[in-house]
């Protein structure tokens, strides 16, 4: 994979196995359907979170506990 895609080599190899799982029903999708956004959508959301992975000050900061603080329920946009 990482030949193929570079950026994979930040993904563990469960994360790996997830990003395959989902580019192969995406595909699988695309092609009963001819309709390749959700091919690019798993492709971008995975190649997102591999750029978060390599870079560890933006991992720790996306990853920390959040303040036990209630802000209320959200209301519908």
């Amino acid at each position: 994979m990482p030949s193929a895609l570079p950026w994979t080599r930040h993904l563990s190899a469960d994360e790996v196995q997830q990003f395959v799982r989902e580019l192969t029903q995406a595909v699988h999708g695309a092609a009963d359907s001819d309709i390749h956004a959700n091919v690019h959508r798993v492709v971008v959301e995975w190649r997102a979170t591999a750029r978060i992975l390599a870079d560890p000050e933006l991992t720790a900061q996306l990853t920390r506990p959040l303040p036990d603080e209630d802000h209320g329920e959200a209301t519908a946009p």
